[in-house]
């Protein structure tokens, strides 16, 4: 990867260090930092899997890791994403959620190899924490990302959608 397809994860990185430790401290007493972990139940049946930790940073931001594989005939499908989401409502995990993300994802070329390529992109969630102590997370989403190839096998821009379906887990405060 040439130092033309690094600014792109640069800017991303940088966002995420905007939100830095000042800032996570003078938060600390006010947004008890909260982590979910969820995943998609229903995609076992549609040979579909992905799962997400993300970490509430700000009453409007967190930051998570979340992969997903799709199995098809002869070919997988396989992601890793870092990903930033903003909550305008300032109450991260609960309502619209619009983010970036950045990582690696392998896509089939032939039933022999994969390509595999550095993304960015951005989605579009809504969550919900659920019960008497909000512990229970549902979630759904829907994003596109763009693949820069590491190697000359795509000419061209590659955008793929990235979809959450329905993500349902389990928040820890």
């Amino acid at each position: 990867m040439n130092a033309r397809h690094m600014q792109p994860a640069a800017l991303v990185l940088l966002l995420v260090l905007l939100s830095g430790p000042e800032n996570l401290k003078a938060q600390a007493t006010e947004t008890p930092s909260t982590t979910v972990f969820s995943a998609n139940p229903f995609g076992l049946l549609l040979e579909f899997f992905n799962a997400e930790v993300e970490r509430v940073i700000r009453p409007t931001l967190s930051v998570g890791l979340g992969g997903s594989t799709v199995l098809l005939e002869d070919e997988d499908y396989r992601n890793l994403d870092a990903f930033v989401r903003f909550y305008p409502q300032a109450d991260a995990l609960n309502g619209w959620a619009f983010g970036a993300k950045a990582g690696l994802t392998a896509l089939p070329l032939d039933t022999d190899s994969s390509n595999l390529s550095f993304g960015l992109g951005f989605d579009v969630n809504w969550s919900q924490l659920l019960g008497s102590e909000d512990q229970f997370y549902v979630g759904i989403g829907f994003g596109l990302k763009r693949l820069i190839s590491t190697d000359d096998t795509h000419t061209g821009a590659v955008i793929i959608p990235t979809l959450r379906i329905v993500n349902v887990g389990w928040a820890f405060r």
